[in-house]
């Protein structure tokens, strides 16, 4: 095993990444040290490039969605052994000595744009059967924001399905309003919805993402370029009065006029947001409903209940490459998720 290891980092706030050697890390408790097979890039990475959660904090390595190879395990990892296919969603954020999350300084060990990479065991899990390493790249960061979306205490707070809550909660009679369902993190929505069984799942998306979107589980689907007041018409036509779960994905204040208009007038309802400042879809924030999914996630995508979204692939450490596409999505040029494949 080298010492050294080549990875991509942001030098200087608001500068294109570049490339570094840095020290391979060690594994400690509970964390495994992982071959980086793919790393994948969001729409936030670009944000980070500009000093978001990484200003003060240099050199930053990007991309929190990471898939790779155990090469080493730390003190009493059990979940993992070397050779072992593995995906999670690195911490990023720092810990103090109680075990507490901040937002800084953060551990860029746990970063993908790198050759080896920390997971740790917490917010891991083994590769699903028959999902490709790129496939299984899709799922981290998306699909957190997703599930503590709807089961979090903090945002809608539906019972998750290994809550003990479930056998009483009726998911049949249960309506939800997904705003923005042709997001990555609105897809995951749907099917994490349709995976627990919610009667009725309303989705608010573009024309060319309907099909898709009633594929996934969608029940009904609404045009996106309609009016907050039409969409919130065509939501009653469908539940009536009876609409308290509203999940934004977009955050617009559009979007937000629409699941307001769309709530009850009769019974108190929620609204959850997907804000880049509270974020949702960060695992060390969110224990209570990330640790367990991370033990449930593997079997939940062998079901068939969890399917992988589209990426785009880019060939290696090419930091031009990598930099352009962090260009494209500050510019709008660019969306979806991009994966650097090893």
């Amino acid at each position: 095993m080298p010492q050294q290891q080549t990875a991509l980092a942001v030098t200087e706030i608001g500068k294109p990444v570049s490339k570094i050697s840095r020290p391979i890390p060690e594994p400690r408790k509970g964390e495994v040290l992982i071959r980086v097979t793919v790393a994948g890039l969001n729409p936030h990475d670009a944000k980070a490039r500009e000093g978001l959660f990484t200003k003060g904090h240099l050199p930053a390595i990007l991309a929190a969605d990471v898939v790779g190879v155990v090469t080493s395990v730390g003190p009493h990892v059990t979940r993992f052994k070397p050779g072992d296919r593995v995906f999670g969603q690195t911490t990023l954020l720092g810990e103090d000595l109680g075990g507490h999350f901040n937002f800084g300084p953060p551990n860029w060990d746990t970063a993908g744009l790198q050759e080896y990479a920390i997971l740790e065991t917490r917010f891991s899990a083994k590769v699903p059967a028959g999902f490709t390493d790129a496939e299984a790249a899709t799922l981290p960061c998306n699909l957190v924001a997703a599930v503590v979306g709807l089961f979090d205490p903090s945002c809608l707070g539906l019972p998750a399905p290994w809550d003990a809550r479930v056998s009483d909660f009726d998911y049949k009679g249960t309506s939800l309003l997904i705003i923005g369902g042709g997001a990555n993190t609105g897809k995951f929505a749907i099917q994490a919805a349709a995976a627990v069984g919610v009667g009725n799942i309303i989705v608010v998306a573009g024309r060319r993402s309907a099909e898709e979107a009633k594929a996934l589980g969608a029940t009904h689907v609404i045009d996106r370029m309609k009016s907050s007041t039409e969409i919130a018409a065509e939501v009653r036509e469908v539940v009536g009065e009876d609409l308290i779960y509203a999940f934004d994905m977009i955050n617009p204040a559009d979007s937000q006029h629409i699941g307001v208009e769309a709530l009850s007038n009769t019974r108190p309802g929620k609204l959850a947001r997907y804000e880049v400042l509270n974020v949702p879809g960060v695992s060390p924030l969110r224990l209570g409903t990330t640790v367990p999914l991370w033990e449930y996630v593997t079997g939940w995508a062998e079901d068939g209940k969890i399917k992988p979204t589209p990426f785009q692939v880019i060939n290696g450490l090419d930091v031009d490459a990598v930099n352009k596409t962090l260009d494209g999505y500050s510019h709008g040029t660019t969306s979806g998720q991009w994966q650097v494949q090893f």
